[in-house]
């Protein structure tokens, strides 16, 4: 499997203040989507394998003509783990401007 970097991209929207994602490859891609509220648990609410749970909202902007049910627990798998990169890409970039 590819470098979760290489399958997606941001795009930007006419008349949105933020970026979107779009999916590059497989099954759902050029699909278009953006995060609403993400939630982040403490350190302290670990699950029991030791992994954090997170929660996020989204919406999708541009389905490609796929339909909603055929969205299924793979596209919330990628789409959550694009989420991962993303926050751990941002951490990276915070820990080297707070020197």
């Amino acid at each position: 499997m590819s470098d979760i970097k290489d399958r997606y991209m941001f795009v930007s929207q006419e008349d949105e203040d933020f970026a979107s994602i779009m999916i590059k490859d497989g099954k759902y891609k050029d699909v278009i989507y953006n995060y609403g509220k993400v939630s982040i648990p403490e350190v302290d609410n670990l699950n029991e394998d030791g992994t954090l749970s997170f929660s996020f909202e989204y919406t999708i902007i541009d389905n490609v003509g796929t339909p909603r049910e055929n969205f299924e627990e793979d596209f919330f798998t990628l789409i959550g783990d694009i989420l991962v990169d993303i926050i751990d890409e941002q951490s990276e970039e915070d820990d080297v401007t707070d020197d």
